[in-house]
């Protein structure tokens, strides 16, 4: 959440014909590579990444068919399986993540980040200028001011499936971090 919106990532196996409650955007690089200029879609092909921005909790995406995208080369790639980042592929990509700041972008991933979910949305920084360690997003005319920077670290606080926070995991709960759903 940043500036009173939501904001996801999204790399899907199949392909969504619909979107309820945000909006998904496929982005390109300006040809500077430094702004993603990003386009407002109804629908996205299976394994294409998309951004979703909304006001909304939650958003219910349709599986179904899908129009191509009305971009040449949408920047935005990503993974059906889990990343694991280590020394020697942590500079490949630029994760989706909010500054310390609050600036939600695509930025180096930060040390303390050892895998990247499944289905997320990156961008490949060989499709970028050498060094780009931070890329901002134009949605329409109003781009994020994005300095170089990393993602902040992962602790965020752990939630049970209820969606109560929990002071700490215990082994064999089910428990959400950032998002994603893990077994203690």
């Amino acid at each position: 959440e940043a500036n009173g919106k939501r904001y996801a990532s999204a790399y899907l196996p199949f392909a969504v014909n619909e979107v309820n409650g945000a909006q998904a955007y496929v982005g390109e690089l300006n040809d500077a590579k430094n702004v993603l200029n990003m386009t407002s879609v109804n629908s996205v092909p299976a394994n294409q990444g998309f951004v979703l921005v909304g006001n909304q909790e939650k958003a219910t995406l349709t599986i179904g068919e899908a129009a191509t995208l009305p971009i040449a080369n949408n920047a935005l790639t990503g993974s059906n399986v889990k990343v694991t980042l280590n020394d020697d592929n942590r500079a490949d990509n630029l994760v989706f993540g909010k500054s310390s700041e609050g600036i939600v972008g695509f930025y180096k991933p930060a040390a303390t980040l050892t895998t990247v979910a499944a289905n997320k949305a990156f961008i490949a920084a060989s499709s970028l200028t050498a060094g780009a360690g931070a890329i901002a997003m134009n949605f329409g005319g109003n781009t994020t001011g994005i300095n170089n920077a990393v993602v902040a670290s992962e602790n965020a606080p752990i939630f049970d499936l209820s969606g109560r926070r929990v002071v700490k995991a215990v082994k064999g709960g089910v428990y959400i971090q950032n998002g994603k759903k893990f077994v203690k």
